[in-house]
């Protein structure tokens, strides 16, 4: 009978009208706050729901992250976003991945940005703006990871490039500037690649040779 009784009594706090009342009258204010722009109050009052009326809705705990983000508290906004990855509502899982994509974007966490809005798109393949925030992130670090490789090569490049010409290098470059004068390219060109071979420091003036193989290639007179 005990058991019996405590069921009845459950059901009843669940569906009393008081309750219900006070629980509708809490989500417009909440919902008035928040559209006007009153964050703090509505803050206080999603709280209000959670804590005292416990009210543990999707919708409610979502405008809540949604308060917290827009005041700029990250850890309470981060901490509610996450919770709601766990949802069941696919829609609700999506919008929280999607913030938690632009909050680690903002701290330049840019991997983990695009795996969350990843897993935005994959909760709900209509969610635009996750898809378009991917599609952009995803290019962004393609282009970063391009320009990086560029310049490792251009770095490596100048590690194994001579810090100076010796005096026969000076020597021979302007031995090859004068063939070029005369547009005699090919022997200029190959006085270089030959002087490379006899010494290294020769390959200080690599643009110039390269220049020189350019010329040369155009011309038709290289082999």
């Amino acid at each position: 009978m005990k058991y019996l009784l405590f069921v009845i009594v459950a059901l009843s706090l669940s569906t009393d009208p008081l309750r219900i009342m006070k629980i509708n009258r809490a989500k417009t204010k909440a919902r008035e706050a928040y559209n006007s722009g009153d964050y703090k109050t509505a803050i206080k009052t999603f709280r209000y729901l959670i804590d005292s009326m416990q009210v543990n809705e999707d919708e409610v705990m979502l405008n809540l992250a949604h308060a917290y983000f827009i005041t700029k508290d990250t850890a309470q906004a981060y901490s509610g976003y996450q919770q709601l990855t766990g949802s069941k509502n696919p829609e609700v899982r999506s919008k929280a991945q999607q913030q938690l994509g632009i909050m680690h974007h903002q701290q330049g966490k840019f991997e983990e940005a695009l795996n969350n809005f990843k897993q935005a798109i994959k909760a709900d393949a209509h969610n635009t703006m996750a898809r378009y925030n991917y599609e952009m992130l995803k290019k962004k670090l393609e282009e970063k990871k391009k320009q990086d490789q560029k310049q490792d090569q251009n770095k490596n490049k100048d590690q194994n490039k001579p810090k100076e010409p010796s005096a026969f290098a000076k020597r021979l470059k302007a031995q090859a500037e004068a063939l070029a004068a005369q547009f005699k390219f090919k022997e200029a060109d190959a006085l270089m690649h030959e002087g490379a071979l006899k010494d290294p420091s020769v390959q200080y003036y690599s643009d110039f040779i390269k220049r020189l193989d350019d010329v040369t290639n155009i011309n038709g007179t290289k082999k």
